[in-house]
């Protein structure tokens, strides 16, 4: 009985890692930029910064892609959660 328990512990310890580790793993760049592109119409060009950086905003730290959007009509930068792929911030560009 002892042993099953230590291997059913085991188990159960290893499967809550895995899933831990996935949470906290950054996400490709090209997937975040995809799922961004989704949200706006009209797209004739976008990039993002395979560079990870650190960001801090309202008392909160994580770890942000930056990257821009080009419009038939505006043009926009943004900030992503590199974690999760959510958009955190987007500012219109002015051009004059």
């Amino acid at each position: 009985m002892k042993l099953k328990s230590i291997i059913a512990g085991t188990t159960l310890l290893l499967i809550a890692g895995y899933f831990f580790s996935l949470r906290y793993q950054l996400k490709n760049p090209d997937k975040v930029l995809t799922e961004i592109k989704k949200q706006y119409s009209d797209i004739e060009g976008a990039y993002i910064d395979y560079t990870p950086e650190n960001y801090k905003k309202l008392g909160l730290e994580t770890t942000i892609y930056r990257g821009g959007i080009i419009t038939a009509a505006k043009e926009y930068d943004f900030i992503a959660d590199a974690y999760s792929g959510e958009l955190i911030d987007t500012t219109e560009i002015t051009t004059v």
